[in-house]
């Protein structure tokens, strides 16, 4: 399978807090930030939208570009992802998640973690969060290319 393929990971904040998930997985927490595939012709702020909406219910609108990030399996079945991490507000009066996410969605639980507990929380991909943080809390913070998250 050699293609390419592109996700966005989804950064909201809104009080103080970060909304996560928390994805079916066995054996270790799966905490998540909302995010999934860019379908075929979609751009990247419509997915930023749909990848939200599916998994918490809540309805967000693009804002910036915070990182472009790479996975690339070097076990030579050729998968090889795009990731590009954005800011979204959250828009509409709705600020609840939906706990379970939307039908046809793995999803255990979404809601809203401040940002000190979002520092110690048990993340699927434990590398994000000083990336969420940085994004979050430096004056004049510029999107970083992170390279390949699997190596």
């Amino acid at each position: 399978m050699n293609e390419i393929r592109m996700r966005v990971t989804v950064v909201v904040e809104h009080q103080g807090e970060i909304l996560v998930i928390k994805e079916k997985c066995s054996g270790h927490p799966c905490y998540n930030l909302p995010g999934g595939v860019v379908d075929y012709l979609e751009t990247i702020p419509d997915a930023t939208r749909r990848e939200v909406w599916e998994e918490t219910g809540l309805l967000v609108e693009f804002d910036r570009m915070l990182w472009v990030d790479e996975r690339i399996d070097g076990t030579g079945n050729g998968k090889h992802t795009i990731g590009i991490g954005v800011l979204a507000r959250l828009i509409g009066e709705d600020q609840t998640p939906i706990p379970g996410g939307l039908e046809d969605e793995e999803i255990e639980w979404a809601g809203w973690v401040p940002l000190e507990e979002f520092r110690s929380l048990p993340l699927f991909h434990p590398g994000r969060r000083e990336q969420v943080i940085q994004a979050l809390t430096e004056t004049g913070y510029m999107p970083r290319y992170l390279g390949n998250m699997l190596s």
